[in-house]
């Protein structure tokens, strides 16, 4: 399966947006793995590449975040970690990975040598593309699990979070994240866009920001969008858009980020 990687590689795009399309073929084929393995069903997707790969999201992600099922059964994390190794060994692939289940949060940084090189997009043999794995063993309570299936270059389940979920995800990290990141008003922006009228799951919305806030403050369908537009007012959106611009299949899209986009959208929801 590594040759497949050449024809992911299109000249007439540039080397990010290359860069881009490589690091999403090996989060399909990591999902791919975990799906033949049956590790799925321990793993609930989130964030934003969840959204990617469930709703098309028209942005690339980095990273692929997970939460433990409330069904879990057997979840072993360095199983999974040595399994995954083998199965992209196996395909060709040179990978070293590096792993910690010492927290709540387990972690695993996937670093494939050589592809970058081999597509032509560096002149360096030893550049590697790194995807951080992150899969939290203690989420918050309350999220509703569901399962889609995934159909492009491979086919296979996903469990992941129902949009209400995902979407109280999102509003705790624009809430609670101590640095900007602009790929979490892009995807606000989606939100609030795709789906008119998605409250987030406030259960939750609730635990997660018990979880994460010392004086968190109690989010309900009256509130919660005037607390959204205080840290709007507070951006500075050149930052926010320049940290999602390398993301972005359209870079015209970049012009919504600003302050009254937000401020209009969130008032129409009033």
């Amino acid at each position: 399966m590594r040759d497949y990687i050449k024809s992911v590689v299109d000249p007439n795009l540039t080397q990010n947006q290359n860069l881009n399309r490589i690091r999403e073929y090996l989060q399909a084929y990591f999902l791919h793995i975990i799906y033949k393995n049956k590790f799925y069903q321990n793993l609930v997707f989130t964030g934003g590449t969840a959204l990617r790969f469930i709703y098309r999201i028209r942005r690339f992600s980095e990273d692929l975040y997970f939460s433990l099922s409330t069904k879990a059964k057997n979840y072993n994390f360095t199983d999974m970690v040595e399994n995954i190794l083998r199965e992209f060994k196996l395909a060709g692939y040179e990978l070293e990975i590096k792993y910690d289940d010492s927290h709540t949060v387990h972690s695993a940084l996937l670093k494939f040598s050589g592809l970058l090189f081999e597509t032509g997009l560096s002149p360096l043999k030893d550049q590697k593309i790194v995807i951080k794995v992150e899969i939290d063993s203690n989420p918050p309570q309350g999220g509703v699990e569901t399962s889609t299936v995934y159909n492009s270059i491979f086919m296979f389940y996903m469990l992941h979070y129902d949009s209400a979920s995902l979407f109280a995800g999102k509003v705790r990290a624009l809430l609670c994240r101590e640095y900007t990141k602009g790929r979490d008003w892009y995807d606000l922006l989606w939100y609030l866009t795709k789906f008119k009228g998605l409250e987030p799951n406030f259960i939750m919305l609730n635990n997660a920001m018990a979880q994460t806030s010392r004086k968190p403050v109690k989010l309900t369908i009256g509130n919660w969008k005037a607390e959204i537009k205080k840290t709007v007012e507070t951006l500075d959106w050149a930052k926010v858009r320049n940290d999602v611009s390398r993301f972005l299949e359209d870079n015209s899209e970049l012009s919504l980020l600003e302050s009254k986009t937000f401020v209009n959208l969130l008032t129409e929801l009033d």
